[in-house]
């Protein structure tokens, strides 16, 4: 059939890879005067574009890569923060130790509280090292308000035995 095009041979020659609404020049009612062969298909881009290029130059990056969005919610400073103050607070009853003149009672100070609070606090990028570390600093001023309930049972439990 003459002047008979397919419906791929009208979308390259009459548009384009890219149309735009309105671009494509109108179509000849007569047959095709220079045929146009059909473009070939994209293939893999050469290593060289340019006369003069190296192969070996990797081309730059056109734009940064994006940070991947965060895995899970953001680690809880606050809880942090309040554990590591409680921990400090703890500091009070080996002062008071020292104010009575029992300076024994200030050996015992709240260290694995203190060292977990600010590692809770150090390690921000880590949502599971920060809930670790803040249960961790809980179970210190958890222990270390147990300790002291003995001790100070103990201290009342032999003056009241010396007492009598």
């Amino acid at each position: 059939m003459q002047g008979h095009r397919s419906a791929i041979e009208r979308f390259w020659e009459d548009s384009g890879p890219n149309p735009v609404l309105g671009s494509a020049p109108p179509s000849a009612p007569g047959p095709v005067a220079h045929p146009v062969p059909p473009a070939p298909p994209p293939g893999p881009a050469h290593p060289v574009t340019r006369p003069g290029a190296s192969a070996a130059a990797p081309a730059a990056p056109l734009a940064p890569p994006v940070p991947a969005p965060p895995a899970g919610p953001p680690p809880r400073t606050g809880a942090a923060v309040a554990a590591l103050l409680c921990a400090m607070l703890t500091l009070a009853f080996p002062g008071l130790g020292l104010l009575l003149g029992f300076p024994v009672l200030a050996v015992l100070t709240n260290v694995p509280g203190l060292v977990f609070g600010l590692l809770a606090l150090a390690n921000r990028r880590d949502p599971e090292a920060v809930e670790r570390n803040i249960a961790r600093t809980w179970a210190s001023n958890l222990g270390y308000l147990l300790l002291l309930a003995f001790i100070a049972l103990a201290v009342s439990a032999l003056v009241a035995a010396l007492t009598v």
